[in-house]
């Protein structure tokens, strides 16, 4: 027995010798790599990487890096994640060297997703020669808590995000010094920006965080094709498309002044009829880190896809956030500042033992896609959506009898709105009020409160062909048909212990014209009209890539018909004519490879921008603007990019030069008759140039830096002349602007940030 013990163990020693010899003769090689998302081009963590038929492996860290060492011979690699589909590597090692592999790509398990990216313009980072910054879900995921999207972006360069009134989603956004309304906003490559101004409401889709794949900024130029007011910069939020893993989470959070987000999701999975169904729901309530800006907020989302065959697939999305929030929308003073604190709001008190805000917003705005993907051939594929979105909703607003005042709603108790003294001094009114016919009535409310709605509907139809020439060229042709109704009108909401309301009509161009003055809760007073606007543009482009080179050429044509329909200015005709304007932009671009570790970068364009609605028709009238022009845009960008081991840099520059920029005055002018109107300054021009700066480094395995830059000098090139015109477009008087050599306001031009 002891013999055979001997034996065996003599045989184990001289076989592990011979593999000690074996491994010692083919020597080890390293192998390291990054592994990246293939939609967002964003570095991966906790990828798992196994080498086939073994143990051996390892996973990459924060920033999506990995380094293994293996004996000499060829190797196959699995690259795996819960969220990615599987993925192999074919290796080979050699003896004391390092086998760079460079970024290496995963598929997200959903479906549709690079498809949706083909319809909204959503790129790899220097896929074309762009300034981009492209925000993960796991990011938002990390940093959201109860911020709202903009400031999500905050730490990106020449983005400057804050809140407006401090409640929910009542934030504001510039990029580069320009301000929303020459930021475009897209969902999923459908513009959501108002088609009248411009204008973001970030409140509407605040709920929708939690939803989020990725958020992508393109600052300047961009690559949008139905985005014609990316002036300054196109933010593009994809929500996640429809997971291809059943199962789900849950989550709650509590912020320390009480606020509550509660978001349950949903999952199928691909199930064998093809069909997969995601759904996620959240709720937030709470009263508000400022007082009186509570918030009941919902969100829904749901994304049913259907594959057909290889070449054909269906994605259905809804989604929407119904919301209601308080705000404080008056700036304090200093006094109050020091008495109260930064949490006090002078726009609030208890009504009926409930808290009531004299400034409230609510809002729900679905919008609703049903998708198309087509692959034509190994060549050639279709991207096509059809869009509708209904919104309804406003804010909170006050009127005074006889007045455009709500002095009324200044009586304090301790230190908030007296609601109860306000209701008993409208019950206890025995005053007359004259009506237009002669009569007197009595029993009107003194103040009341109403809600200024703004309701839409939009319909539009997007479709991208993208035909790939050969393995250098690559052409997209796209459509983008839009058909847009808002309508603008304040309905009494509460008359606050009086009878009914006496409408005057004196802001009517018509007057009274025989329409009853007595108004109940629901009726609408002071202004009523419709925005009616019909869009379409034809985009194409093409990119060219060889060796270290990349290059793009894109033209985009545009035309907008607009119209007016005004009711309670004009009884009898209420429709304005209709006014016709085109526009166009073009876009050229290249970058040149610095060997493997960097790139430059070079754009150059020139925008035709139609003007917007409210510069068409600007006294609150039916009357059309004189001498209406396009606004001209002329932008130049340069960039480098330099990437080094466990550091990455880049830097951008741009200079953007707009002509003939129009601005209304944001106060009413009285004129002598009486009527109000106000100013329309035309003719501006405004350099905007600046510098911005990205770095991030890897300074231990789990700790990351990142230092953000941006220095702007954004200043007015022209004084110009304002023109006063009363309504019936005959102008009453001319003003000078003094504004050569001014600073663009409104954002910080020097910007420093630290992660």
């Amino acid at each position: 027995m002891m013999k055979i013990l001997v034996l065996r163990k003599t045989v184990f020693l001289f076989t592990m010798a011979m593999l000690s010899f074996k491994m010692f003769g083919q020597g080890f090689g390293t192998v390291k790599g990054v592994v990246r998302d293939l939609s967002t081009n964003q570095p991966v963590a906790a990828v798992s990487i196994l080498v086939k038929g073994s143990e051996n492996g390892c996973a990459t860290d924060a920033n999506g890096t990995f380094k293994l060492q293996l004996p000499s011979g060829s190797y196959l690699l699995l690259l795996s994640h819960i969220s990615y589909v599987e993925t192999s590597v074919q290796v080979m090692v050699n003896p004391d060297m390092t086998i760079n592999l460079g970024n290496l790509t995963i598929e997200p398990r959903v479906i549709g997703l690079d498809a949706v990216h083909v319809l909204s313009s959503f790129i790899s980072e220097r896929q074309i020669p762009v300034a981009v910054t492209t925000v993960s879900a796991r990011t938002i995921e990390r940093q959201t808590g109860n911020q709202d999207y903009p400031e999500i972006l905050k730490l990106t360069p020449g983005v400057y995000a804050t809140k407006v009134g401090g409640g929910n989603g009542d934030d504001r956004l510039t990029i580069r010094g320009f301000q929303q309304e020459n930021v475009a906003l897209l969902l999923n490559g459908v513009p959501v920006s108002s088609m009248e101004n411009g204008l973001v409401y970030w409140s509407n889709w605040s709920g929708l965080t939690d939803a989020t794949e990725a958020i992508q900024v393109q600052r300047g130029l961009g690559a949008s094709k139905v985005a014609m007011n990316s002036v300054g910069g196109t933010v593009n939020i994809i929500t996640k498309s429809t997971s291809t893993l059943a199962g789900g989470t849950f989550r709650y959070s509590i912020s320390d002044y009480g606020n509550q987000k509660t978001v349950l999701q949903l999952s199928t999975g691909r199930m064998k009829n093809g069909i997969a169904v995601t759904f996620l729901g959240s709720h937030t309530t709470g009263p508000g880190y400022v007082d009186g800006t509570y918030v009941n907020g919902w969100a829904y989302f749901l994304s049913v896809s259907r594959e057909f065959s290889s070449k054909h697939k269906l994605v259905f999305t809804a989604l929407g956030s119904p919301e209601e929030h308080g705000q404080r929308n008056y700036g304090m003073t200093k006094s109050d500042f020091d008495k109260y604190g930064n949490r006090y709001n002078p726009n609030w008190g208890i009504y009926n033992g409930k808290v009531l805000n004299l400034s409230q917003n609510f809002y729900h705005k679905p919008q609703i896609n049903l998708n198309h993907y087509w692959d034509i051939n190994d060549k050639t594929f279709l991207a096509s959506s059809a869009y509708v979105s209904f919104g309804e909703g406003g804010g909170r607003y006050t009127r005074t009898y006889n007045s455009d005042s709500s002095l009324v709603f200044d009586i304090r108790k301790n230190n908030q709105i007296d609601f109860d003294s306000v209701y008993r001094d409208n019950q206890a009114n025995s005053d007359s009020a004259l009506l237009s016919d002669g009569n007197w009535v009595k029993g009107y409310s003194k103040n009341i409160l109403t809600n200024y709605l703004a309701t839409h509907y939009w319909v539009g139809l997007m479709s991208t062909l993208t035909r790939k020439v050969n393995e250098n060229v690559k052409i997209t042709a796209g459509i983008h048909l839009r058909t847009f109704r808002s309508r603008l009108c304040e309905k009494v909401s509460n008359l606050m212990g009086g009878n009914f309301w006496v409408e005057q009509y004196a802001k009517s161009l018509s007057g009274v014209a025989g329409r009853s003055q007595l108004k109940k809760v629901g009726d609408v007073i002071n202004v009523d009209n419709y925005s009616m606007i019909q869009y379409g543009n034809l985009f194409g482009q093409v990119e060219y890539e060889k060796n270290k080179i990349k290059w793009f050429a894109a033209a985009t044509l545009s035309a907008t018909l607009y119209q007016r329909k005004d009711p309670y200015n004009y009884v009898t005709d209420p429709y304005s004519q209709k006014v016709r304007k085109t526009g166009f932009d073009l876009k050229t671009g290249a970058s040149y490879k610095l060997g493997s570790n960097g790139n430059v970068y070079a754009n150059l364009g020139y925008y035709s921008r139609e003007p917007y609605f409210k510069f068409v028709y600007v006294n609150f009238s039916n009357a059309v603007a004189r001498g209406l022009s396009n606004e001209k845009i002329t932008a130049v960008e340069l960039g480098c990019e330099i990437s080094s081991g466990r550091i990455t840099a880049r830097l951008n520059g741009y200079y953007t030069l707009w002509k003939d920029k129009a601005i209304l005055s944001l106060e009413n002018i009285q004129l002598s008759d009486g009527s109000m109107t106000r100013s329309l300054v035309r003719g501006l021009n405004a350099l905007h140039r600046g510098i911005e700066l990205e770095i991030t480094t890897l300074l231990y395995k789990n700790l990351t830096v990142s230092v953000t830059s941006s220095v702007g000098n954004w200043k007015w090139q022209n004084d110009v002349t304002a023109s006063i015109y009363n309504d019936n477009q005959v102008l009453v008087d001319t003003l000078k602007i003094y504004t050569k050599g001014l600073y663009v306001g409104d954002a910080p031009q020097t910007q420093l940030g630290l992660s």
